[in-house]
């Protein structure tokens, strides 16, 4: 099947919603009924694109968050955010379009941004997408506001115009507070040699409307990057939490396949005067196929809260026939022990168990909705095959080696396969000769995996090809534990 409702080329990308035909609406939406790959409880669109987590917060006694969504078709067009909400991290309320691309100061899209509850209202910073006559584009930090009743105000207002240091990549704009200021960071490159860089905006006024250029915030464990996305600053656990996405980066700095890594670097301390100290290396936030603009939040109740795009730029997906794609990863909680990070599903996500199961080497669910916990000895290998078919010709297969230290996620015999540019499998590198714990959170067409209590993740999407593929089948593993996941 070929999604051919509609050739997107750019003028159709960037139609004003209301040009869309009710009857064009309605045949995107029975093609996407067709699906065979609808996940049961991630996130994803019902039509069209759904890409970077925005504004993930806490306000009115409600978690918010939002996606970029473009609804007419499995690619990047006009750039809404999409908007929803939840009493628990898990069960989440679509309210539809929260924030659209119908003013001149976000006239071509309303990208990627954060949100903070400001008083009464839910306060959203965001980069509007503005072209000129001649399509060079115009990046505007905005701001514009939600009331408790989950309207948006008219009054968007652009807070932060071009800026001089830096080319027209210049977006994303994240709030913090440290030292009692806020401070917005925003992902950039530089004019002068067109190298990535991070820039620091300090409020001047109480109601966040006033913003004035701070400094350039330089990551020099990065600087062969050519663009940084998506930059987050939290504080977790006394240490500083720098994640962004290196667009460009050289392998030499930070080994990776994806066409774009997510990464993070640990720092001591972010100084009052806008220095990170202490600063250590580069490393990938996920190992998967799948994950990139994660988005942090220092939520109220303490937590460092994180949720992931499962997916990636300029990527086909199979659902691409269907005329949606992309999904966002279970919430996770952040910490950091001992310089580890770690990352694993929020304590909520419990809730979604079903009856505990247990099994010695095969397991059929008839389903692939499950959360499955196991270990594998010191000195050992293990073979697990998830999402197989009988006889495990068709799977997509996790090889532990303890002795050595390595653990490969191999798709490449799924059945449905893409992206094989990049490769085909996914590698982490083990402390040799020592234990490991595996959480494995798989749903229809996602497969979530936690190493050691998430010290790695691999976060994949994954798409089988036939209508056996539910087996589970592990050798070499101990204690496999299983329950259903359900809403």
């Amino acid at each position: 099947m070929t999604f051919s409702l509609y050739q997107f080329d750019q003028q159709a990308r960037y139609r004003a919603y209301s040009d869309w035909s009710p009857n064009y609406i309605a045949e995107l939406n029975a093609l996407a009924d067709q699906s065979p790959w609808r996940n049961h409880f991630h996130i994803e669109p019902k039509t069209g694109l759904l890409n970077d987590p925005n504004g993930f917060s806490y306000f009115n006694g409600q978690w918010h968050l939002f996606y970029q969504y473009y609804p007419f078709g499995p690619v990047h067009g006009l750039k809404s955010w999409h908007h929803l909400v939840s009493s628990d991290l898990i069960h989440w309320e679509e309210l539809g379009l929260g924030l659209q691309a119908d003013n001149s100061v976000d006239s071509h899209g309303a990208y990627s941004g954060t949100a903070i509850a400001d008083g009464d209202v839910l306060r959203l910073f965001y980069t509007g997408n503005v072209r000129d006559e001649n399509w060079t584009r115009i990046p505007l930090q905005n701001t514009v506001t939600i009331d408790k009743s989950n309207q948006l105000s008219s009054d968007k207002k652009t807070i932060i115009p071009p800026l001089d240091l830096a080319t027209d990549h210049f977006r994303d704009p994240m709030y913090f507070t440290q030292n009692d200021t806020s401070w917005l960071v925003i992902g950039g490159q530089r004019k002068s040699d067109l190298k990535a860089t991070l820039y620091l905006y300090q409020a001047t006024s109480e109601d966040l409307t006033q913003w004035a250029f701070h400094s350039e915030l330089a990551i020099p464990q990065a600087d062969t990057a050519y663009m940084f996305e998506c930059p987050n600053i939290n504080f977790v656990d006394d240490k500083v939490l720098v994640t962004f996405c290196p667009q460009g980066i050289s392998p030499e700095q930070l080994h990776y396949q994806n066409i774009y890594p997510n990464a993070y670097l640990i720092a001591d301390r972010f100084t009052a005067d806008g220095h990170l100290e202490g600063a250590g290396q580069l490393v990938n936030l996920d190992f998967g196929f799948d994950a990139y603009a994660t988005q942090l939040i220092n939520s109220p109740d303490g937590r460092v809260l994180g949720v992931s795009w499962l997916g990636l730029p300029e990527i086909d997906y199979p659902t691409d026939d269907y005329g949606y794609q992309g999904a966002l990863s279970l919430v996770k909680e952040y910490r950091i022990q001992n310089n580890q990070l770690t990352q694993y599903p929020v304590v909520e996500t419990l809730q979604l168990r079903g009856k505990e199961q247990t099994f010695d080497t095969q397991m059929n669910l008839g389903h692939n909705h499950f959360e499955y916990a196991f270990t594998v000895d010191a000195n050992q290998t293990a073979e697990i095959a998830l999402f197989a078919n009988n006889d495990k010709s068709k799977a997509a297969v996790l090889s532990i080696d303890t002795k050595n230290g390595t653990l490969i996620l191999d798709r490449s015999h799924m059945g449905t396969t893409f992206a094989t540019a990049f490769g085909t499998t996914r590698q982490v590198a083990l402390t040799p000769a020592e234990p490991v714990t595996v959480n494995i959170f798989a749903d229809s067409s996602v497969l979530e995996i936690f190493i050691n209590h998430g010290a790695y993740v691999l976060s994949s999407r994954i798409f089988t090809e036939d209508t056996d593929q539910t087996n589970i089948i592990a050798s070499g593993t101990l204690h496999n534990q299983i329950w259903p996941l359900t809403m």
